[in-house]
C-alpha cells in the first residue's frame, strides 16, 4: 500500500471517529439539558404540593384537583429531611419511574406506592419507591440515615391519606440488592411476615430496639444506592 492510500485511510478513520464523538457529545449534552429541565419541573411541582400541604385541609383531594391526577393517593413527609412529596400509585411499578405528577415524561419520576398495596395503607407491609437523584430531590435524603447521629435524632415519618394521618417510627436502615425480596406485600401467615422483619433487622446498618409483632404494620421506603443497577437503600418504620 503506497503512502497516499495510507493517508487516505487514516483520514477516513479520523473522520469516522470525529462523527462518533460528535454524536456522543450531542447525546450527552441533550441528556444533561433534559435532566436539568426535569429537575426544574420536579421542583416546580413540589412547590405546588408544598403549598397544598401547608394551606389546605384536604390535601390529597386538593392535590388531585390541582394537579389533575387521581393517581395521587397520599402525602409523605420524613422528619429532618427534604422528603415531602405527594405519593402516586399506578397500575404497575413502571409508569411512575419516569413520569411526574402531571403524568408527563420526566426522568425524575415520582414518589410512588407499590401497585399491589392498599391506598389506605392497611397492608402489613407498604412500600413506597423513589429515585435517588444527585440534585438532592426525590429519595436522595434517605442516605442521611446512614449517619449514626442523624438516624438517632430523626425517628418519624408521616403519611397523610384521604382519611388519616399515619405516623411511623423509623427502626432500621439497610443496604441490599434486589435478590432480597424486601418488597413483599402479601404473606401466607404471621411467620412469613415476621421472618421478613427479622431479615431486615439482620441487615440493618442502624437499628432501634423495637419489637415488631404480627399485628404491626410497617412502611418501607426504597431507593437506589447509586452503586450498580441492583443496589438498594431502604428505610423502614413501624406504624404507631
Amino acid at each position: 500500500m503506497n503512502s497516499s492510500k495510507k493517508t487516505g485511510k487514516i483520514y477516513y478513520v479520523l473522520i469516522g471517529l470525529a462523527v462518533v464523538f460528535a454524536i456522543w457529545f450531542a447525546f450527552n449534552l441533550y441528556a444533561h439539558i433534559r435532566r436539568g429541565l426535569d429537575a426544574e419541573e420536579t421542583l416546580r411541582q413540589n412547590e405546588i404540593i408544598y403549598g397544598i400541604f401547608n394551606f389546605e385541609e384536604e390535601i390529597v383531594l386538593a392535590a388531585r384537583y390541582i394537579m389533575g391526577n387521581d393517581d395521587i393517593v397520599a402525602h409523605l413527609d420524613v422528619f429532618g429531611t427534604s422528603i415531602s412529596y405527594a405519593v402516586v400509585q399506578g397500575n404497575d411499578n413502571e409508569f411512575y419511574l419516569d413520569h411526574d405528577l402531571l403524568r408527563r415524561p420526566n426522568s425524575n419520576g415520582s414518589i410512588f406506592l407499590d401497585y399491589l398495596n392498599s391506598v389506605y395503607f392497611t397492608d402489613r407491609s407498604t412500600i413506597i419507591y423513589g429515585h435517588n437523584r444527585s440534585d438532592g430531590t426525590m429519595f436522595y435524603d434517605i442516605q442521611l440515615f446512614l449517619d449514626y447521629e442523624f438516624f438517632w435524632d430523626n425517628d418519624r415519618m408521616t403519611v397523610t391519606t384521604v382519611h388519616d394521618e399515619l405516623v411511623y417510627e423509623i427502626f432500621a436502615v439497610f443496604a441490599t440488592h434486589i435478590n432480597f425480596n424486601y418488597i413483599q406485600v402479601e404473606f401466607a401467615d404471621n411467620y412469613e411476615f415476621l421472618s421478613l422483619v427479622y431479615q431486615m433487622k439482620d441487615r440493618a446498618i442502624h437499628l432501634r430496639d423495637i419489637t415488631i409483632s404480627d399485628e404491626d404494620k410497617i412502611l418501607i421506603l426504597s431507593t437506589c444506592t447509586g452503586i450498580g443497577p441492583t443496589g438498594r437503600l431502604v428505610l423502614v418504620g413501624r406504624l404507631l
